[in-house]
């Protein structure tokens, strides 16, 4: 495939996660004004979030296998229809209720997105560029979540014209997806419950999914409550505090290429090695939050929320090249949706119970559990890595 068709087909895959992730982190930047207006305690907010991720959970083996079957182009328009009904719900929601249902569908779309984007990776890119290439991709989420960031830094507390702004920009991203087209070198699909059921055997997939859970649980939970903390803790505005998210999601965009190209020019197990190493920096990034006065400077924690953005933020793309490196390439999209099984139980978990601790212990005890985590994640990407050698 001619380089100039790859970087396009590149560049509309970097877009379905930009306008995916943008309807999450509206939700997530508003927080303050969020929690509010629908009357709603940490924990509630927490609750609301980790529905998102529920639904991530539900869908992400359904939709890996969907992934193999109707192809990278169907999958995607349907994932923005889905995202943009959600966006609908949750701006017109008064409540915990319809503001959980929103942000399901929201999940349901989302759960598309990962295992189309890194098939198409899989497809169009050769080995060695494979994990840049995924990188590239995977800064979308951090590029949507940044500017969407900053569009409510600038909105004031009017999350709702937001939300309805972002459905509409969300259906005018459908329609360009038609443009993938059906070309591509065939892969096959998963043929039966059998071969999912051998994946899901597999060792190596088991250790590398545990740990990618636990990374996915620390980073859900620094999402959700990074700006909350600002605001409370550092005291800072919620224009600030909102700053402060754009930072580390603009930060995750570098770490995502970055260890991307950690993991394709280290001449020796490089994927694994920048995994290992984003959980040990992010938990040390971590435990500076659960260390930080009250009223610090707000340039402290701009320092910070990007150092963890670079970490904790960074290390999707070389999960998910390496998810789909270690199986046959027909079963990517299903082995994707294992990977996401697991992530996005992380995911919803994470936000839920740092809002349960957060109440009841504060924010110092919450962040250092966090950090414990990140720490026991990177051990777990070890062992995973020892699983695969000796598989071999």
């Amino acid at each position: 495939m001619p380089i100039v068709a790859r970087l396009g087909r590149l560049t509309l895959l970097f877009l379905a996660h930009a306008v995916g992730t943008a309807n999450i982190t509206l939700v997530l930047a508003m927080a303050p004004v969020v929690e509010r207006e629908l009357g709603l305690s940490h924990t509630a907010f927490g609750l609301i979030v980790a529905t998102y991720y529920g639904a991530l959970t539900l869908w992400a083996l359904p939709a890996g296998w969907l992934v193999d079957r109707l192809g990278i182009r169907f999958s995607l328009i349907a994932a923005q229809v889905l995202l943009a009904i959600g966006m609908l719900i949750v701006a017109a929601s008064q409540g915990v209720r319809s503001a959980a249902i929103g942000l399901a569908l929201c999940g349901t779309g989302y759960a598309l997105v990962n295992p189309a984007t890194a098939r198409g990776v899989l497809m169009w890119f050769p080995t060695r560029g494979r994990a840049t290439a995924m990188g590239m991709k995977q800064t979308g989420v951090p590029a949507g979540a940044v500017a969407i960031a900053l569009v409510a830094a600038a909105g004031g507390e009017a999350w709702r014209d937001l939300a309805l702004i972002l459905a509409g920009v969300t259906l005018v991203a459908a329609v360009g997806f038609a443009a993938l087209g059906t070309a591509g070198p065939p892969i096959g699909t998963l043929t039966s419950m059998a071969d999912m059921r051998r994946l899901l055997r597999r060792s190596t997939l088991a250790w590398f999914n545990a740990a990618a859970c636990l990374y996915a649980a620390a980073q859900s939970a620094l999402f959700a409550y990074l700006v909350l903390f600002v605001h409370e803790v550092v005291g800072a505005s919620v224009t600030l505090a909102s700053l402060c998210l754009a930072m580390a999601h603009a930060a995750s965009a570098i770490g995502r290429i970055g260890w991307g190209l950690v993991g394709d020019l280290l001449p020796r197990h490089g994927r694994w090695v920048g995994l290992i190493a984003c959980g040990i920096l992010g938990g040390f990034g971590v435990a500076l939050l659960a260390a930080m006065p009250a009223h610090v400077a707000v340039a402290g924690a701009l320092a910070v929320a990007g150092f963890l953005g670079f970490t904790v933020g960074g290390y999707a793309a070389l999960a998910q090249t390496t998810t789909v490196e270690v199986v046959e390439p027909q079963l990517a999209g299903a082995a994707i949706g294992y990977n996401m099984l697991l992530t996005t139980t992380g995911s919803m978990l994470g936000p839920a119970l740092f809002g349960f601790g957060l109440d009841q212990s504060g924010f110092a005890t919450s962040w250092s559990i966090v950090a414990i985590i990140l720490l026991i994640g990177a051990a777990l990407f070890l062992v995973g890595f020892r699983a695969h050698q000796w598989s071999r």
